[in-house]
């Protein structure tokens, strides 16, 4: 059986350092070393030296979410990571997108003028 490897260039490095991610975590919801330890079923020298890492395992970052019932991986987003490695003065936060679905009858359209509204946004 043949395992087929991905070979990756270019990549870009993370600013992530998930050891302090992971204390701050911890921190906030109030465990302790020794009962992260328990609940990964490890022990607490293994929690001390996961904490000092920049990057950890797949499986190993699965079982902390778990334990701490935090979504470490949502921090390795592509869209998370483009915003996060941007300067606050960079990003454009006077204007928000917001998706709203609503379901409406012609009166409701007509009453609120939607139709009018969006030919004009979309002629913009």
């Amino acid at each position: 059986m043949f395992r087929q490897i991905h070979t990756f260039t270019n990549m870009e490095v993370t600013n992530i350092y998930i050891g302090e991610i992971i204390a701050q975590v911890m921190a906030d919801k109030k465990i302790k070393k020794a009962e992260l330890a328990r609940r990964l079923k490890i022990r607490p020298q293994s929690v001390d030296y996961m904490l000092t890492r920049k990057s950890i395992d797949t499986d190993t970052l699965y079982n902390v979410s778990v334990a701490l019932d935090y979504d470490f991986a949502q921090l390795y987003s592509i869209k998370t990571q483009t915003n996060s490695d941007k300067k606050e003065s960079e990003l454009n936060m006077s204007k928000v997108r917001v998706t709203v679905e609503l379901d409406l009858n012609e009166e409701d359209i007509s009453r609120l003028n939607l139709k009018r509204r969006i030919s004009s946004m979309l002629d913009h």
